[in-house]
Parts: structure tokens; sequence; C-alpha cells
């Protein structure tokens, strides 16, 4: 059966390995732990970078973990404890991405993988103008600004991973047709879509997180939940994050129609948010239900 959105993770990048959380509390009351983001070594990824501004942090994106590490330390560690892990997962090819999951599924400790989310606010090379066959030295579009790159990219993904495993698709405020994007991803497979309030800021893959994106994280969610009534985007679970950092912002986001939400900056600073939200989230009404049909049988793994 198919493992269901979990109620709250971690952001990808915010909880470190995974591991370092334990020392706040039982990750086993957790539906799952987010590990990531994952990818191959190398690149020319900036480095990760936080810095305060009136509105909030302003933040590169954390780099990826190697595979080679997530395959032969991390999912280990996971396995042995029976905890469930969601792998975020970056790339920026559909190559790459490829070969990061295959490297994943290779890994005897798979059995402990539930879910796997595709990133696509990251910077895509294949979207660089060329200029007389050589890349141009302006900066990659993210997968989000084309929708046939997305509805490719999660075929892809689709087609490495067991049916069973969920397939979660994340694009935020870089998204410049959030509805159209969204039905791309859903059309190649993506069983679960994550709308991050981010915005772009001052510089390459730069953006603003923190409270004050609230608004903008419920406006997804919101625009999102109309589309899908309307019949413009199949409808499939939602998760919110962004300016979700304690119960009364993860329970606003119910109501806006997230089914689970991640906390991305805020536990930077509290990172036993984490329990409190799961245990706002566990004690709230759920959302209506917005499987598909073929998955109204399956129910939240124990």
């Amino acid at each position: 059966m198919t493992f269901r959105l979990p109620l709250v993770t971690a952001a990808a990048g915010c909880g470190g390995t995974g591991r370092e959380l334990a020392r706040f509390g039982d990750l086993a009351t957790l539906d799952a732990v987010l590990l990531g983001p994952v990818g191959l070594p190398g690149g020319a990824a900036p480095r990760a970078s936080l810095s305060a501004s009136p509105s909030g942090l302003v933040h590169r994106p954390a780099p990826v973990l190697p595979v080679d590490r997530v395959t032969e330390d991390l999912l280990p560690w996971f396995r042995a404890r029976g905890l469930r892990v969601i792998c975020a997962v970056r790339g920026s090819t559909t190559g790459a991405v490829s070969d990061t999951l295959q490297r994943l599924r290779r890994s005897l400790d798979f059995g402990c993988v539930v879910g796997v989310e595709i990133d696509l606010a990251a910077a895509r090379e294949e979207t660089r103008p060329a200029i007389g066959g050589l890349l141009g030295s302006g900066p990659a579009e993210p997968w989000s600004a084309d929708p046939q790159a997305c509805l490719k990219l999660l075929s892809v993904a689709r087609e490495q991973l067991p049916r069973d495993l969920l397939l979660q698709a994340k694009l935020g405020g870089e998204c410049p047709d959030p509805v159209a994007t969204a039905r791309a991803a859903v059309g190649g497979g993506a069983r679960a879509l994550v709308l991050s309030g981010a915005v772009p800021a001052v510089g390459p893959q730069q953006h603003l997180v923190g409270p004050a994106i609230g608004p903008v994280t419920l406006g997804l969610v919101t625009a999102l939940r109309t589309a899908m009534a309307a019949g413009r985007v199949p409808p499939v679970p939602l998760a919110a994050v962004g300016g979700v950092h304690d119960g009364p912002t993860s329970l606003a986001a119910r109501r806006a129609g997230a089914d689970g939400v991640q906390v991305g900056c805020g536990i930077l600073t509290d990172p036993e948010a984490l329990w409190r939200v799961h245990e706002a989230l566990a004690a709230a009404d759920p959302v209506t239900p917005t499987t598909r049909p073929d998955e109204q049988g399956a129910h939240r793994a124990q």
C-alpha cells in the first residue's frame, strides 16, 4: 500500500542528516524523517549561507548529501532503529536525478525509504542558453519554470521507484505558473505536492524564508486547492512549508487545505517544534480526502 503524506517533517536541508534531531525528541513518533537534499557529489552549487534581514532569513540552498554517504552510513542508521525515511532528491539534470535514485534503490537498506521528494526549485542545467555550442553565463532557471521538463523529470523518477512508494514534488515562490507546474508534476507521477512559500531574494539561488512568508505559503495552498476543485489539477495531498513553525501556523495551513506541513528555519532555533506541530495536527480535524481513486484504500503507515 502507498505511504501517505506525513503530518510533519523537517524541510530539506533544515534537519541536518536527520540523526541530529534524535537529541530533541523520539523520531519514531513522527510519521517519517525527511533526509536530504540527496544528490551526486561535486558540481558548482553555491555554498549554503544564512543571513538575517528585517523580513526573515535570506538563505542559499543547503549542499547535497552525497548519495554514497546516504546509502553507506545514513540509511543503515535509520533502518536499524526502525525509522521511516523520505529522501529529498536534488539534481540539475534528469540523468543526475535518475542516477541518484538508482543508487538509492541499490542500497541494502532501501527498505526504510517510504518516499522520495523531487526538488523542482533546483536549478536545471538544460535551461542555460547555448551560444556557439558553449553554455551561456547566465543563471540556470529552476525546473519549475518549465512544466514539460517537470513532467519528464517526474516520469523518469516514477519509473525508477516502486509503485507503492510515495513520490512528491516540491515547488514554490520561484515558480511562474504553479498550477501548470503542479499539473505537469502530477501527470508525471507525483502523488503529493510540497508547496514552499520561499521567494527569490537578492542573489542567484537565494530565497527569503521565515514567518513573513507564511501568507505566501497559504496563498499557494489556496490556489492549488482552488485549481483542484475546478478540475485544473488532479487532486493529490498537499504539504505546506514556509512560515510554519508552531501549532497555530500549522493549523492555519491545515485550514487553507494542507494535509501536512514541513518545518524549515523554525527548527534551527527550536528543534522540538517538530513534535509540537505533530501533536497539533494529529489532534486537528483531517483535510477533506484528496487521494486518487486507486489510493482510497491506503492508510497512513503505523
